[in-house]
């Protein structure tokens, strides 16, 4: 611990969870831990105390449809065979159409409620009176009205809180801004229950939204066709009643909309049927009237005769135009040399036509292998090649015989088509509209056979169609409701204040820029740690904490530092100790007085300098000196040392002021009189204290520090900033200074190290409980 090391800068970059600093910020926000804890626990309680119950009513159906129709054979029309029967069933239940049903069935057009301090509840079924209404003001809907009881069965209404104030009398009609009510007692009416009342005149749109927003309609199992129907409320018989008009109007809605369709069906065909009969009515008429007047109904033979005709030539024509076509193609191919698969003989050619092209392609090929073996200026090349363009000449002119006999075959049947057509055109237009009606009325005969046969299997379909849905879980009245789960709740507010105090300490830790224990003084700064002094709760009642409080943990720790001091062998026998700090409060005169103390109290001459000439504190230290002696005037040499020196109370002990305040005090150390009297002063005394100002502040201190033998810096748990460790290391790397060590002062009290009993600074329960609450 003596040796100073070389390296001055921190040991370790590395940061991590200091326990001990941890500890020291959980003990001094305690309070605010304790009440965090409190506040979230207590809003959860609120939370509970204050917020509606929710109560929840459900019942089980399982949806079944049995059509009858399939026994008799006939095959059950179904429009939309891929719909999932338990999902439409879902949607028709949780429809707008439903809930009118609904509504139509339930009494809530008026909603009656009790003002409570807090919470509002609902009277459903239990008011103390009963709202009739005659005519309403569509600006009246989903409006809170007021209602109060007078004497005598006197009553006022009041729409909102700043609507006009209206009277009436019970039983008798009362008309409020053109709305007409009724209002009647009940039996659940109680004179003076100092209750306040209100009103709703629930609009359809308001209650419809009501219902979507509360209903919950769930799948259980798809194979068995089952669902839950669930309904949320904060008033459990409303709930309980909503779920049961719901499962006894669903089987009867459910069977409406199911024959709904076929219905409408049914109907539309019966319309069409009557439409089609007229119109066969009437094309028969036309045929008894057309035989009667032509003698005949066979007029039509020559007209297929002539159709068929015409059909045949153009059938004739369209295979001849497709074999021109093909010889067009084939022509193509033979005049420009090009002998692939498409220019093969097909059989709308002549036989010699097909010989003459495969003998072609024969020669082709042959001419093509004497090219691969011979060049084209040869002989035998040449020959083939001769023969080659025989044959294509020949071909060519074939085809071109052949072409003109097929155009002239053309332009016959087209004379003869046109000789059927001017045939055709002079048929009466009688044969002619009477056909059109014919087939008119065959069409018209095959939509009455079919539309007579679709609304037989609809209204069979109808007929056989039975719903069969079973309730297999009736409408359960709830008891406990299913919001605010009080357990949930208060174990969320119970984990909200634990997550919220370890947010809390975590910010306070990360925040806090103080120095809190001797580990962070190693961590920041290699210099020696000489010792730490913790807190006292002991009443300083004199100069001396060491000698008033002996047996105090302050005192044993003064102690070890003076024992601490024995290691650093400066080669002195007479010691000059310096003892300085960043900035004034940390601790410095404190500890000087009371390790000047301390070593008086082991036979050793010691004495306090005082070298705070800029604030002088005659307050803290021995009385009976004389503010206008002191060291300004000894370094002025106005004064010498002995004439100031103050004897105190302490054997051995003597203490030198700061003197009178002078207007230079840096420039007073600055000159040998400060060196000298620190010569005299060892040749004197064993050892010599001096308290220093602070270094933070001015330059003084440092001064002290390059001529004294050790020199403690001085750091407050809980006060001094962490910086001050940093401006430590520069105050040592600049001048040079050896022999410095730090001490931390006020560490609070724990058990870990100061709780064997020995001490007599154990904190009474009540005073520590007082502390951590700040009361004084």
């Amino acid at each position: 611990m003596a040796e100073n090391p070389k390296d001055s800068g921190p040991i370790s970059d590395v940061q991590s969870i200091d326990t001990e600093k941890l500890s020291v910020v959980f003990r001094k926000n305690l309070h605010w831990v304790i009440l965090i804890f409190i506040a979230t626990n207590l809003t959860a309680y609120l939370t509970i105390r204050y917020t509606k119950d929710l109560f929840e009513s459900e019942s089980e159906m399982k949806l079944d449809i049995k059509r009858d129709a399939t026994e008799l054979g006939i095959k059950t029309y179904i429009e939309d065979q891929s719909m999932n029967l338990v999902s439409g069933e879902i949607e028709q239940i949780k429809s707008k159409l439903f809930f009118n049903k609904v509504l139509d069935s339930l009494d809530l057009s008026v909603s009656y409620y009790s003002l409570g301090k807090v919470l509002t509840d609902e009277m459903y079924k239990r008011p103390p009176f009963l709202v009739s209404i005659t005519k309403i003001n569509p600006q009246h809907y989903d409006q809170p009205i007021f209602f109060d009881f007078r004497d005598n069965d006197q009553f006022t209404l009041r729409l909102g809180t700043t609507g006009p104030l209206v009277t009436g009398t019970l039983n008798q009609p009362v008309e409020y801004l053109q709305s007409v009510l009724t209002i009647s007692k009940t039996v659940y009416f109680t004179e003076d229950d100092g209750n306040n009342y209100y009103f709703v005149l629930n609009s359809r749109n308001s209650l419809i939204d009501y219902l979507s927003k509360n209903i919950q309609v769930d799948p259980l199992n798809f194979n068995a066709n089952t669902i839950r129907v669930s309904f949320r409320d904060h008033n459990a018989l409303k709930a309980y009643d909503i779920v049961n008009k719901i499962d006894s109007m669903y089987i009867i809605y459910s069977n409406q909309q199911k024959n709904l369709a076929n219905k409408q069906k049914i109907d539309w065909l019966t319309k069409e049927l009557v439409q089609v009969e007229k119109k066969m009515a009437s094309y028969e008429d036309y045929f008894e009237s057309f035989t009667l007047q032509n003698k005949s109904s066979d007029l039509t033979v020559d007209l297929k005769n002539t159709i068929t005709a015409i059909n045949v030539i153009d059938s004739q024509r369209y295979n001849l135009n497709k074999r021109i076509a093909e010889l067009n193609t084939l022509i193509e191919h033979v005049t420009s040399g090009d002998f692939t698969s498409s220019a093969r003989p097909t059989r709308a050619f002549p036989q010699s036509i097909n010989q003459r092209i495969e003998e072609l392609y024969k020669q082709v090929r042959e001419r093509d292998k004497l090219a691969l073996a011979y060049n084209e200026n040869t002989f035998a090349f040449r020959q083939k090649e001769k023969e080659v363009s025989l044959l294509k000449d020949e071909l060519f002119s074939q085809l071109s015989a052949l072409k003109k006999d097929w155009l002239g075959d053309m332009a016959e049947l087209s004379r003869r088509k046109e000789k059927l057509e001017r045939e055709f055109a002079e048929m009466p237009d009688k044969n002619t509209q009477f056909s059109k009606n014919q087939r008119y009325y065959k069409l018209y005969e095959e939509f009455y056979l079919t539309m007579m046969q679709s609304r037989a299997e609809f209204e069979i379909a109808q007929a056989g169609s039975t719903p069969d849905f079973k309730i297999l879980s009736p409408a359960t009245l709830p008891v406990i409701p299913i919001s605010p789960s009080k357990i949930m709740v208060l174990g969320i507010g119970f984990v909200a204040g634990i997550v919220l105090n370890i947010f809390f300490i975590g910010l306070v830790y990360i925040l806090n820029n103080k120095i809190t224990s001797v580990k962070e003084v190693e961590r920041g700064i290699s210099l020696p740690m000489l010792g730490a002094i913790p807190a006292s709760h002991h009443t300083v009642q004199s100069l001396f904490h060491v000698i008033d409080n002996p047996k105090s943990i302050v005192s044993e720790a003064v102690r070890t530092l003076r024992t601490n001091l024995e290691f650093f062998n400066t080669g002195e026998k007479s010691k000059v100790i310096t003892i300085t700090s960043t900035i004034s409060g940390e601790g410095k005169s404190f500890l000087a007085m009371n390790l000047g103390g301390v070593l008086a109290l082991s036979r050793k001459r010691v004495v306090l300098v005082d070298l705070d000439m800029r604030k002088p504190k005659s307050e803290k230290y021995p009385a009976g000196n004389d503010s206008h002696l002191g060291m300004s005037t000894i370094l002025i040499k106005k004064h010498t040392w002995q004439e100031c020196v103050v004897r105190t109370s302490l054997e051995n002990f003597d203490f030198i002021p700061s003197g009178p305040h002078p207007p230079n005090p840096s420039e007073l150390l600055l000159n040998g009189e400060f060196s000298d009297l620190l010569d005299e002063l060892r040749a004197t005394y064993d050892y010599v204290v001096i308290d220093t100002p602070p270094v933070g502040l001015v330059t003084d201190g440092v001064m002290a520090m390059k001529r004294s033998d050790v020199s403690i810096y001085v750091f407050r748990a809980n006060y001094s900033r962490k910086d001050f460790l940093q401006n430590l290391l520069r105050v040592v790397t600049l001048n040079k200074l050896k022999h410095v060590s730090s001490v931390l002062n006020a560490i609070p009290l724990n058990g870990k190290y100061y709780g064997y009993g020995y001490y007599e600074d154990k904190t009474p329960r009540m005073k520590r409980w007082t502390k951590i609450f700040g009361i004084r």
